[in-house]
């Protein structure tokens, strides 16, 4: 396998668990999953230099974390 086909997977890795997320009935999963896949989009986007993309994972990282700091303080389930 290419250097460049590793890459490639890596953002369909993070594409997929975005999308994945997405379906998660509990919030604190979605949040959880979707987290990781910002990171990971994040992190090819990086890597093959889109910075409009970072930035936009970036802030979803920043607001999924928020909200499960949030979700995890209070005592309802979601």
């Amino acid at each position: 396998m290419t250097t460049e086909l590793l890459i490639e997977l890596f953002g369909y890795l993070g594409s997929t668990l975005v999308v994945v997320s997405m379906l998660m009935a509990s919030v604190v999963k979605l949040r959880i999953v979707n987290t990781i896949g910002s990171v990971v989009s994040g992190t090819y986007a990086l890597i093959i230099g889109s910075f409009p993309l970072a930035l936009m994972n970036i802030c979803l990282i920043v607001i999924n974390v928020y909200n499960l700091v949030r979700l995890l303080r209070t005592d309802h389930q979601y």
